[in-house]
């Protein structure tokens, strides 16, 4: 059996009958779970901005509003008490994860290691999460629809991430890699509104996966060091309600939750609901020009 499948049938065992889990299994859990509180809570954090592994694959425009602004030229709100909870909800999965693995005797080589990699400019830093098999993972949690729409097969599994990588997510996964000398194995992903869990892997010749997400690190790190033009990595979007363009423009998707919105986009865009839809509780979006003035339209 794969260790996901040792993993679902102690889960399934669990179910039906006590199980036992070792003592100093569940102590490493309490450990990882207090360095997941302090992380959150009580470590200081660095104020400056640091190219890392797992934040060099994101949209070179976010990147480098992440240089400009930070430490004490910081423009982000934190008023959103989610964000926290969110992080730490992320790193408690984790720990899960791991003492479920521990558990059924995964063949786990490394946890939570600190790795490096020199470029052109620099030791690039990053902490993987597990070696399992000779094989770097990264554990991740996701709402259902990414659980099923993103990471899961019926809606393109490891392919359409690698289409569509906003989160930097495959250049993380390839740099572990490069600075282990361990084969990228994929994405470990839990549901966290089910519990569900599935393994998004990469094909096993991922070679032009793997050239595609260093060269995009390769590019931003260039960009960044030599202070490239800003540049928006994105347009705004036509506006769609049932099938026909409003004449409205919103931003996408990735723009709508990056922090920087209003300095790409300016103080005129507004959060409103859809503007054709007649609903109750109709879906919202962030408008950048409303050309279209509201109708009635069927919900």
């Amino acid at each position: 059996m794969t260790f996901l499948e040792e993993v679902k049938s102690f889960l399934a065992q669990a179910q039906r009958e006590p199980v036992a889990i070792p003592k100093p299994i569940i102590n490493k859990f309490k450990d990882e779970c207090e360095q997941a509180i302090r992380k959150q809570f009580t470590d200081k954090r660095e104020s400056e901005f640091r190219i890392r592994m797992s934040n060099i694959g994101k949209p070179l425009c976010q990147l480098q509003m992440d240089k400009k602004y930070s430490g004490k030229n910081s423009i982000i709100s934190y008023e959103n008490y989610n964000f926290k909870l969110r992080n730490l909800f992320g790193d408690i999965i984790e720990a899960v994860v791991v003492m479920l693995l521990r558990t059924v005797k995964a063949k786990i080589k490394g946890v939570q290691g600190n790795v490096k990699l020199n470029t052109k400019f620099f030791d690039m830093k990053g902490t993987y999460d597990i070696i399992i098999d000779d094989k770097v993972y990264d554990i991740k949690s996701a709402s259902p629809f990414a659980f099923e729409k993103k990471f899961g097969e019926s809606g393109g599994g490891f392919h359409k991430i690698a289409e569509d990588d906003v989160f930097g997510y495959l250049s993380q996964g390839y740099l572990y890699s490069e600075a282990t000398g361990k084969p990228f194995g994929g994405w470990i992903v839990v549901n966290k509104a089910t519990g569900e869990m599935l393994v998004s892997q990469p094909p096993e010749n991922d070679t032009e996966y793997r050239k595609k997400a260093l060269d995009k690190v390769h590019h931003n790190v260039k960009a960044l060091m030599e202070d490239a033009p800003f540049e928006k990595c994105y347009d705004l979007e036509e506006e769609v309600f049932y099938q026909k363009k409003t004449g409205n423009k919103v931003l996408g998707t990735v723009c709508s939750y990056c922090p920087y919105k209003h300095k790409c986009w300016g103080d005129n865009i507004e959060y409103l609901p859809q503007q054709q839809s007649k609903a109750k509780n109709p879906k919202f979006y962030w408008y950048a020009e409303i050309n279209s003035p509201k109708e009635v339209a069927h919900d």
